[in-house]
């Protein structure tokens, strides 16, 4: 909003203030009510001014606001994309060689193997041991590997088939034999289920 300059009528010497009778004069009332419009007219235009502005700090206020909402909703739906994206390459990795589970009647073994993700990327996981539970049981193993770095990781038996989502990875299953015997398991089935 441009401002014009207040211009306010002047007083001129030699002009009547009052008439005969003592009242103001008709030609001084009239350039006093001029001054005093003029008075208002340029504060009531600072007045709206003001307002304006401060509507206008308010609206970039609030517009700052929705900003800073959108862009948090935006990096949480990004957050979530990107867990959906990596537990998707999780449920769909799988192991090479397939089969790398086996059992004696108190240790179950595990040979080293590379998992490989479906996003494509892989990792090659060193070999190890965990306890059988008992003869006939079908014992299903299983890693948890938050990093996805595989290397050593630590091997867990369960007789309850794993869901390879999150950070557990599984590896594949096998019969416990009954003593004096072994026996070879089976990985998982594409993507993560395992076959007993």
């Amino acid at each position: 909003m441009a401002f014009v300059p207040l211009r306010l009528p002047r007083i001129q010497q030699g002009r009547q203030i009052v008439d005969s009778q003592g009242y103001p004069a008709t030609d001084f009332v009239t350039r006093l009510n001029d001054t005093f419009s003029a008075i208002e007219v340029a504060f009531n235009g600072i007045t709206d001014a003001l307002n304006a502005a401060d509507i206008a700090t308010q609206a970039a206020a609030a517009a700052n606001t929705a900003a800073i909402a959108a862009n948090t909703a935006a990096d949480a739906a990004q957050g979530s994309a990107d867990a959906a994206t990596r537990d998707q390459a999780l449920i769909n990795s799988y192991i090479s060689p397939d089969s790398v589970v086996t059992s004696s009647p108190t240790t179950v073994t595990i040979a080293a193997h590379t998992r490989f993700y479906a996003d494509g990327t892989s990792v090659s996981v060193s070999g190890g041991s965990a306890p059988a539970t008992a003869a006939a049981d079908v014992d299903y193993v299983f890693y948890l590997d938050p990093t996805r770095a595989g290397g050593a990781v630590t091997y867990q038996v369960t007789t309850t088939p794993p869901v390879q989502t999150g950070d557990t990875h599984v590896v594949g299953a096998v019969t416990v034999p009954a003593a004096g015997s072994s026996a070879g398991g089976s990985g998982p089935a594409r993507p993560g289920q395992v076959l007993p």
